[in-house]
């Protein structure tokens, strides 16, 4: 039960910094500088949404560990367990720093008004995904091996996320799109779509950069439950690949007629994303070298 609710508070922290960095990135970087303020005002219920389920699994992630490492829920409540957890263990001090930038986010996106909100929620979400780095498989290592693991699983995260993220408001912008964007909805679309190829080049190279550190090649072990999850993993991900794919070079230089085909498209990769994400959840609580 414990393990299950970690899963789950694993899945809300990642797709909710997944979606403020790749959210407030596609904003940075391809909307005119004009009408960026305007347009991530409008996205603040949203964005106070994610930070709030960020903190919030944040917070519950701790207890979890606690019960998971000591000896059940007795554990998860008790102020010397929950201590000790923070003070003696990795998991402990990877978890200082992701709650401290969870609050940190939590509170810039309660000032939705302020003009430094954008630039702000983009540092503090890149600096959330690098403090994931500090537990799990990329912590397993020491020197600068360890610290070479960390900063290709980082870098992973922010080309994924970069993608991935931006997928819900290019979305938006098919179905809503604001009135002083539409003239540059097109290039809007054409610009993401072509950085998307470096993006996803650096998401595969640094993916499987990760699976050669943690393995020490580039074959899992097939028996394991890690192998197998990773591969449905690498599947999803091969999907959403194909479909971006067919996105730019075959629906968005027919639009507008190509436009229902693309948002349906688009819906399909963001399910397909939330999948993997519920996938890499499992994936980073489980021993890639034991036989399942």
């Amino acid at each position: 039960m414990a393990e299950g609710l970690l899963w789950l508070c694993r899945w809300l922290t990642d797709g909710a910094a997944m979606w403020l960095w790749g959210s407030s990135l596609f904003v940075l970087a391809l909307l005119p500088a004009a009408l960026r303020q305007d347009f991530w005002q409008q996205q603040a219920i949203w964005n106070r949404r994610a930070a709030r389920a960020l903190l919030l699994a944040t917070l519950s992630a701790l207890p979890l560990h606690s019960a998971i490492l000591g000896d059940g829920w007795a554990d998860s409540w008790q102020a010397a367990s929950l201590l000790a957890v923070v003070r003696d263990s990795g998991i402990g001090h990877a978890w200082c720093w992701q709650l401290l930038a969870a609050l940190a986010l939590w509170l810039v996106t309660s000032r939705a008004g302020h003009r430094h909100t954008l630039p702000a929620t983009a540092g503090l979400s890149a600096l959330l995904l690098a403090s994931l780095t500090l537990s799990g498989h990329a912590a397993m290592q020491q020197g600068w091996p360890g610290l070479l693991h960390q900063g290709n699983d980082w870098l992973h995260l922010l080309s994924a996320a970069a993608w991935l993220g931006a997928l819900p408001l290019v979305l938006q912008l098919l179905r809503q799109p604001p009135a002083a964007l539409h003239a540059a909805l097109p290039g809007i679309l054409r610009r993401f779509s072509t950085t998307g190829h470096a993006v996803v080049l650096v998401v595969f190279a640094t993916g499987l950069g990760n699976l050669y550190l943690i393995n020490g090649s580039l074959l899992p072990d097939t028996l394991s439950a890690y192998a197998m999850l990773l591969d449905l993993k690498l599947l999803l991900v091969a999907g959403m690949t194909v479909l971006a794919l067919y996105n730019r070079y075959h629906l968005v230089p027919r639009m507008p007629q190509g436009l229902p085909c693309l948002k349906r498209a688009i819906c399909l990769q963001i399910a397909l994303c939330l999948l993997a994400l519920a996938l890499l959840a499992v994936l980073g609580t489980l021993d890639p070298h034991q036989a399942g």
